[in-house]
């Protein structure tokens, strides 16, 4: 299997300051939640990267017990706009 490459780059807004990102928990049947905000772009990739931002991958007794409540769910980011 062939693992995708991540391009990190820093992205300026009009008035030159730095963008952020937010991590936003996905449910299939839930309403989805911003569970972070303000973090770099590689921050949020890393974020995202990690076995236990899903419930497909994930092996902690906490978040195991969050899909057994909520049903599948996953992390994912976007570019905050604030």
């Amino acid at each position: 299997m062939v693992k995708p490459i991540a391009i990190i780059v820093n992205v300026i807004s009009k008035d030159n300051t730095m963008s952020t990102y937010k991590i936003i928990r996905l449910y299939q049947n839930h309403t989805k939640r911003v569970i972070r905000r303000g973090l770099t772009l590689q921050e949020a990739q890393e974020h995202c990267s990690n076995p236990e931002t899903s419930s497909r991958t994930c092996t902690k007794s906490k978040n195991i017990a969050r899909t057994k409540r909520m049903g599948p769910w996953f992390d994912g980011y976007d570019y905050n706009k604030e």
